[in-house]
C-alpha cells in the first residue's frame, strides 16, 4: 500500500510540478528526492486575492511564505503612511524570521495581485527537524546564510552613509 501511494506520488503530475519548483528554490537546494515528499506534507497551500492582508506588521510570526504566483508587497507603517518595503515574486520568501523565533513582525504582507503561496509553519518545521534532521540542516543552513548577507548588507550600508569624520 506505501509503495503504491509513495509511487503514485511521483507520478502525479501535480506533485511533479510542486516539487520541481520546490527542488528550484535555494532554501531547499541539496535536499534529496525524498526529502521532498515529507516537505511537501508539511507544506500548506492558500491563496490570497488583490489587497488581501497576510499577515500584519505586529502580528506574532509563525510561519515563512514562498510565492508561487503573483505578487506580494512587504509594507511598514511610517510617520508619514504605509510604504513599500519590498515586492516578492514567484519563486522568492519572506517571513523567515518566523523560523527562527516566534517574534512580532516587523512588516506587514498583502496581495499586490492574486497570489498563491506556500506555508510552512515553525511547528510544522519543528516537527520535519526532529523526523527528518537532514531536512532541517539544509533549511536553517539557509536562513543562516541569508541572515548573514543581510546583516554584511546592512553594515556596508551604513559605512557608506556615515560622513568622512564618523568613517575615521
Amino acid at each position: 500500500m506505501f509503495l503504491k501511494s509513495f509511487t503514485s506520488f511521483f507520478l502525479d503530475p501535480e506533485h511533479k510540478k510542486t516539487k520541481q519548483f520546490l527542488a528550484g528554490l535555494p532554501i531547499f537546494k541539496g535536499l534529496r528526492r525524498m526529502d521532498f515528499v515529507h516537505l511537501m506534507q508539511v507544506l500548506q497551500d492558500r491563496t490570497y486575492l488583490k489587497d488581501e492582508v497576510i499577515f500584519s506588521e505586529g502580528d506574532i510570526g509563525r510561519a515563512l511564505f514562498i510565492v508561487v504566483s503573483g505578487r506580494v508587497h512587504i509594507k511598514r507603517r511610517t510617520e508619514a503612511g504605509e510604504i513599500v518595503l519590498a515586492t516578492v515574486n514567484p519563486g522568492e520568501i519572506f517571513g523567515e524570521m518566523a523560523l527562527l523565533e516566534e517574534m512580532p513582525r516587523t512588516a506587514g504582507a498583502v496581495a499586490a495581485e492574486k497570489a498563491q503561496v506556500f506555508m510552512l509553519y515553525k511547528c510544522r518545521l519543528d516537527s520535519l527537524l526532529y523526523e527528518y534532521p537532514s531536512i532541517g540542516v539544509v533549511v536553517i543552513h539557509y536562513l543562516a546564510q541569508t541572515l548573514s548577507a543581510r546583516l554584511r548588507a546592512n553594515i556596508e550600508s551604513k559605512k557608506t552613509d556615515a560622513s568622512p569624520a564618523e568613517q575615521k
